[in-house]
């Protein structure tokens, strides 16, 4: 089952591939005290490639999506050679590729031994878990993972992204 708890792993995956990234300055947000996460980043794009960081401050939610905002600083290496300084440049990064599962029915028995009018049935343990992959086209992951969700409480994006703002300002790096 998907838990507020870990829903965080997927978030951070997303950031640490930093691919695509959008680079548009973000809006105010109240970043959190004291919290940040720097994420190395070393990419071949198209037209060169791109050798620094990414530190992500806080985290938004807009439009049905969560983003992680931050900086970018690092050197951006063109295919002639010729190197660009990026300093503090502000970036937002949607975080729109998550996967994840969800548990749908999770079956434990013992050994069951049945005996009717001279048929006899052994049947050993059985551990039958089900499991739903909830990511971009999978139709029937999702579809089964939102329903298995539909009585969580404060499962809001909106909850998500403040969560997240508190772990972030938990971190003391």
């Amino acid at each position: 089952m998907i838990t507020r708890r870990s829903i965080l792993a997927p978030f951070v995956a997303a950031i640490m591939i930093a691919a695509p990234i959008a680079l548009t300055a973000p809006p105010a947000i109240a970043a959190p005290a004291g919290g940040s996460l720097t994420t190395s980043i070393l990419q071949t794009l198209p037209g060169g490639t791109f050798v620094g960081t990414l530190t992500t401050t806080g985290f938004k939610y807009a439009a049905g999506v969560i983003s992680a905002v931050g900086t970018l600083n690092g050197t951006f290496t063109d295919t002639t050679g010729a190197v660009t300084n990026i300093t503090n440049l502000p970036v937002t990064v949607p975080l729109t590729s998550f996967t994840g599962t969800c548990t749908i029915l999770t079956l434990h028995t013992g050994a069951i031994s049945l005996s009717a009018l001279g048929l006899n049935v052994s049947l050993s343990p059985i551990d039958l878990v089900i499991t739903a992959t909830a990511a971009p086209g999978n139709l029937l992951g999702n579809l089964l993972c939102s329903v298995a969700h539909l009585l969580d409480s404060n499962g809001s994006l909106t909850a998500v992204t403040a969560l997240l703002n508190q772990i972030l300002g938990a971190i003391r790096l």
